[in-house]
């Protein structure tokens, strides 16, 4: 069995942090993650998410959990809440 949602994954760049500058970080979970490159950030922050997600699936909680967070259940997909909504900002 397989579950599906979208997820937003930023990466912000750390010039300070010779070891890993890149830290990709994932909103929708509050989870970040980082790595030598983008790339190997990307991969690093989707594998904790994975984990994460297993570890809940075995206890049984996921579902609640993604719930808690805002989720919304479609047939086996997961959606997060979203709202858009205009932002202005006026210059004088």
């Amino acid at each position: 069995m397989s579950i599906q949602f979208p997820i937003t994954i930023k990466i912000i760049y750390e010039k300070e942090a010779k070891d890993a500058p890149y830290v990709a970080y994932i909103p929708e979970f509050d989870i970040s993650s980082c790595g030598k490159t983008e790339e190997e950030a990307r991969k690093n922050v989707k594998e904790s998410l994975k984990l994460i997600i297993e570890e809940l699936k075995k206890r049984n909680q996921l579902e609640s959990y993604l719930k808690d967070l805002g989720f919304n259940i479609k047939k086996s997909s997961f959606f997060p809440k979203i709202i858009i909504e205009p932002f202005v900002v006026n210059f004088t």
